[in-house]
């Protein structure tokens, strides 16, 4: 990382920590991007330029783990993409780290503040979309094609319960039990919905057998 992206890096960290710790403090509601760029000690300019919108501010952790099409692109172009996947949503979720009370009671706010929870929706779609298209990207499909699709809402799903568990295992412990629940989910004989029986591969209904000779 150049001296510019460092400096860009902290200035970003400084402003999310300042607008957390005002958020915890003394509500959401009652915080203003004019309160937190003075203790962040920037101008409101630079603030707006880093985040347009408060609600923005109090998703700043969650987002950074929300990014797996970008943490995909950034894995070798031969690794294949089971374990490319793998590596991205371990990425995601020890980039940001993890501190749990502070951190849920974040997520409690964001829960009870109508704008935050609707661009969180927002982001989640978003961040979805463009998995699709780092995947399709990576083994030459469309982005609408159905094995990408289900690869991507698979892979978010795997996040997510791979993201629970990380939360709740000790500090030190979060590595492995990141590495290990990949391993348990990669063995699973997964089961998908089938077709309803008497239909075709286009969903239509097989004729009857005929009865007699």
């Amino acid at each position: 990382m150049g001296l510019r992206e460092l400096k860009v890096a902290r200035t970003r960290a400084q402003i999310v920590d300042t607008a957390l710790d005002l958020f915890l403090d003394q509500g959401y509601d009652e915080t203003t991007m004019e309160q937190i760029a003075a203790k962040a000690e920037v101008g409101t300019t630079t603030l707006y330029r880093y985040f347009p919108s408060k609600d923005l501010l109090i998703l700043a952790r969650i987002e950074q783990t929300m990014d797996l099409g970008g943490s995909l692109r950034e894995r070798p172009s031969q690794e294949p993409l089971d374990v490319a996947l793998g590596s991205a949503i371990s990425e995601c979720l020890q980039g940001v780290g993890y501190e749990e009370e502070r951190d849920t009671a974040l997520r409690r706010m964001i829960d009870n503040s109508p704008v935050p929870r609707a661009r969180l929706w927002d982001l989640a779609a978003r961040y979805l979309d463009d998995l699709k298209k780092a995947i399709g990207e990576r083994i030459h499909r469309p982005a609408d094609d159905l094995q990408v699709l289900m690869t991507a809402h698979l892979a978010y799903a795997v996040l997510q319960v791979v993201a629970e568990a990380w939360r709740d295992a000790d500090r030190d412990a979060r590595a492995r039990v990141i590495d290990d629940l990949l391993h348990r989910l990669s063995a699973l004989d997964l089961v998908l919905p089938a077709p309803p029986a008497g239909t075709d591969a286009a969903g239509r209904a097989r004729p009857a057998p005929e009865v007699g000779g």
